[in-house]
């Protein structure tokens, strides 16, 4: 009954409740330690390392380290930045002695590690690793979709990303499905958007216009998000003809609720990112479901009817990496909107330096040895260049984690010397006016940061791959008439 107290509050983010029955727990002797570590959960959840690290003494105190002791400490290493240590901790860990209901925890923790680090070898192989680990198949699925979005960091072929899509659709065999009635004629059609970032978030950039462009004559939208609400959730919500926050609910739940809005076509915004909620969408609350925007690639879901893509990008090739069936649009699948205006400066900045500036605002984990080795190149090929690279992983100039990032930079061949990075910042668009050339990532192109920068007059230099989501920044720049910024080859990306 206490037990039930405790994990209801948190599941209801009620941390005052949770901490005061957690208290209870700890007054009877048999469950000190399991209080011990709930309450330094409970910190850890609410986001305050210093009171998670003072419960971590007290747990110390009463029971000696052991594999779920030393998740937890690399825990709180992690909320601190702090990605090595949080790695090095987790690698002296014997996972298959920790209980089972913590493997899967310390190989999640392990993939973000090696993910935050730019491994995405490893990163990908601890996340499947988790999943098998899993005791619960809603964790299995979790991180089996953190294994799916992990694949597009390596060189992998159409085929093998089906495939391993394909596996994902197998956790559903069997998934009861809805029902669904003869539309009445004269009805508005009733189109369903939902997803985790309707929010400050790139995602919200790309597909602003769905919301805010629709004919209402013909359409009703419902969005339903799947996320803590702020000014543009509350923004978004006064757009459109229905708001419901489904935050919380669990996959069957958030299916009944779809089906019971009469929803016509259900579009998921996310696919296997973050806060996605696949798992709903397999018990086919609408009668026509469609992916894209959010995720690139093949969600794998035999509910899953279509999927978003334009001409520039896709044809038969890139048909074979899909369960789903392509619309092929013939312009642009989506339309990026700047939320926030920043003053425009058409004047490069290497008019004022005397040397080019190429920089890439890309999450550092798209950055792999490859990608470094070309871009070491383009600097040796142009006199006095200097490349800005601004990334989460150089928040700290003096971390263990900048130096791994600029040791890595240095073993590909390039002269830290003339490399400026910066931490990520909530406000950053100005921050294009420093750059003369964006340099796009591969095999995982940027999007919300390739629009960002052309919005900001910054050219981007990108090679085009073979799957869909390898051809995201080349559908950009194609799609607004700068296809010669595309490449074939990283020979041909170093000339351009």
């Amino acid at each position: 009954m206490l037990r039930g107290r405790i994990y209801d509050a948190l599941g209801r983010h009620d941390y005052d409740a949770a901490r005061v029955a957690i208290e209870e727990l700890g007054s009877h002797g048999e469950a000190k330690t399991e209080a011990a570590e709930l309450m330094v959960c409970l910190h850890i959840e609410i986001g305050d390392a210093d009171a998670a690290e003072q419960a971590m003494g007290e747990l110390r105190r009463i029971q000696p380290p052991g594999p779920y002791q030393q998740f937890l400490a690399a825990r709180i290493c992690f909320m601190r930045g702090n990605i090595l240590d949080s790695l090095d901790t987790l690698e002296r860990i014997e996972v298959e002695k920790a209980a089972p209901q913590y493997r899967e925890k310390i190989l999640n923790l392990m993939g973000q590690c090696y993910r935050f680090l730019g491994d995405s070898r490893r990163s990908t192989e601890a996340y499947l690793r988790a999943s098998k680990a899993a005791v619960e198949r809603s964790l299995a699925l979790l991180e089996y979709s953190d294994y799916l979005f992990g694949l597009h960091y390596l060189p992998t072929s159409i085929a093998e990303q089906r495939r391993a899509a394909e596996a994902y659709g197998a956790f559903f065999k069997g998934c009861p499905e809805f029902l669904h009635r003869w539309r009445y004629p004269g009805e508005k059609i009733r189109i369903g958007y939902l997803s985790p970032d309707l929010r400050d978030h790139v995602v919200l950039r790309l597909v602003y216009a769905l919301f805010t462009r629709y004919n209402r004559e013909r359409f009703s939208v419902i969005l339903y998000a799947n996320n803590r609400e702020d000014y543009y959730s509350r923004k978004l919500a006064s757009l459109v003809d229905g708001w419901r926050n489904v935050l919380g609910m669990d996959p069957a739940s958030l299916a009944r609720a779809i089906y019971e809005d009469r929803i016509d076509i259900l579009v998921d915004l996310a696919g296997h990112t973050k806060g996605g909620s696949l798992p709903a969408m397999a018990h086919r609350p609408a009668p026509v479901q469609i992916s894209g925007i959010g995720y690139f690639a093949s969600t794998g879901l035999a509910a899953m009817d279509y999927f978003l893509g334009d001409a520039s990008i896709d044809d038969e090739g890139t048909q074979q990496g899909f369960t789903e069936e392509l619309l092929i649009l013939p312009r642009s699948h989506f339309c990026y909107t700047p939320m926030h205006e920043v003053a425009f400066d058409a004047k490069p900045p290497c008019l004022g330096r005397g040397y080019i500036t190429f920089g890439s605002f890309n999450n550092f984990s798209k950055v792999n040895d490859d990608v470094l080795r070309v871009w070491g190149r383009i600097l040796s090929l142009v006199p006095g260049s200097r490349l800005l690279l601004k990334a989460e992983i150089f928040r700290s100039p003096g971390s263990r984690e900048h130096s791994y990032a600029m040791e890595r930079i240095r073993r590909a061949g390039i002269d830290t010397g003339r490399v400026e990075t910066r931490p990520v910042s909530r406000e950053y668009l100005a921050e294009y006016r420093d750059i003369d050339i964006a340099l796009d990532t591969f095999p995982y192109p940027g999007g919300g940061t390739t629009c960002d920068a052309l919005y900001m007059g910054v050219p981007v230099i990108t090679l085009r791959g073979r799957s869909h989501g390898e051809r995201f920044g080349a559908g950009i720049l194609e799609n607004i008439g700068l296809g010669e910024l595309c490449t074939g080859s990283e020979d041909e990306y170093v000339r351009r």
